[in-house]
């Protein structure tokens, strides 16, 4: 996902924190594999030189085997031409909720179910065992394990039709850990589900605890803003949320790349999350500076502008770098565990998308 808004919500509560529900981003809180050999689909793209000049080391670019399914997989999320076509929102209580139930994780299965919100007239069979674990064992069948082992907790959530799809949030138990929440409601549709998996793979790939150092005393009294002006006085880096972004951090990175220069002007807006003129005011925000998003939902945060780049990353082909929002694509590409870790995932999501 500074001197962002404040969460005002029972901890277990925090808005699927960091994008969908964790597309709360920048409010507060917002989220390699083993190497294989490139398959015989991959292609190199060597860059043209002069003759003085020794050509550069090729970069290989791996070509999923199921293009049109990427293809239809970003179609429907960003079909409207201004993002995805998934309504993101923070929950402003708990009411918010109409379906609550978790599991902790065990060995990368769902075990101890615990219902927390369970109406008399929701359907019987969205409220199964087995309906919840097919949808965490597609989460688990496209992130290759290591990748999710700090991830020990998924909740069968729902606040409706066509609201948020699903989201991350810190666990109550240790703060480094991560629950996955998905909405039973809306996750029929697989393509929008796919693409909303990978952007919260993307807050969690980027604020997990190797590369933002969460502060307790943030987290734990999230309505005491001397607390959070302090840590993010204390912090040399970006200020992600709910904790301070190590140096090299790919957050940090992005941050000083690509935010630096408005993000005064977003921080004023983003103060006003509470008012009415905020969604406006962020819309005008997002308009002054479309060259540089990959969707408007992309302003709403550093945070959501990252998740936003890293689903681009692994689902639309490689830009050609010809705007800004395209170099937020290419960003990815600069680190050789995260190129090979969306082979990983474009393989896993070839062989596994729900036929």
């Amino acid at each position: 996902m500074q001197a962002y808004s404040r969460s005002r919500f029972l901890w277990w509560m925090i808005p699927l924190a960091l994008s969908t529900l964790a597309c709360r981003a920048a409010t507060r809180l917002i989220i390699p594999d083993t190497p294989t050999p490139l398959p015989p689909t991959a292609t190199l793209v060597i860059p043209t030189s002069t003759p003085t000049t020794p050509p550069p080391t090729p970069t290989p670019v791996f070509q999923a085997a199921c293009p049109s399914l990427l293809s239809d997989i970003m179609d429907s999320a960003t079909g409207d031409s201004k993002g995805p076509r998934i309504s993101r929102r923070s929950f402003r209580d708990e009411r918010d909720l109409r379906y609550l139930v978790t599991y902790t994780l065990e060995d990368g299965r769902l075990s101890h179910r615990k219902e927390i919100y369970v109406p008399d007239n929701f359907k019987k069979e969205l409220d199964t065992w087995s309906t919840h674990e097919q949808l965490w064992d597609y989460f688990a069948a496209l992130i290759p394990a290591e990748q999710r082992s700090f991830v020990t907790g998924f909740s069968a959530m729902s606040d409706g039709r066509s609201q948020i799809l699903a989201g991350v949030t810190r666990t109550n138990d240790d703060i480094n850990d991560w629950e996955l929440r998905v909405d039973v409601l809306d996750a029929s549709d697989r393509y929008a589900l796919t693409y909303t998996l990978m952007h919260e793979f993307g807050h969690l790939l980027t604020l997990k605890s190797s590369q933002v150092a969460t502060d307790k005393l943030v987290v734990f009294n999230p309505e005491n803003e001397k607390f959070y002006e302090h840590a993010v006085t204390a912090c040399p880096q970006y200020f992600a949320g709910d904790g301070c972004s190590v140096p090299g951090s790919y957050i940090n990175e992005f941050f000083q790349r690509y935010w630096k220069g408005f993000y005064e002007e977003w921080k004023a807006i983003d103060k006003t999350k509470e008012e009415p003129s905020y969604s406006g005011s962020l819309h005008n925000f997002y308009k002054t500076y479309a060259d540089q998003f990959l969707t408007e939902y992309a302003a709403t945060s550093p945070e959501e502008d990252i998740a936003e780049a890293w689903a681009f990353f692994i689902l639309a082909p490689k830009p050609d770098g010809q705007s800004i929002a395209d170099e937020k694509i290419l960003f990815f590409y600069e680190y050789p565990e995260l190129v090979l870790l969306r082979q990983e995932i474009l393989t896993r999501l070839c062989a596994d998308f729900p036929k």
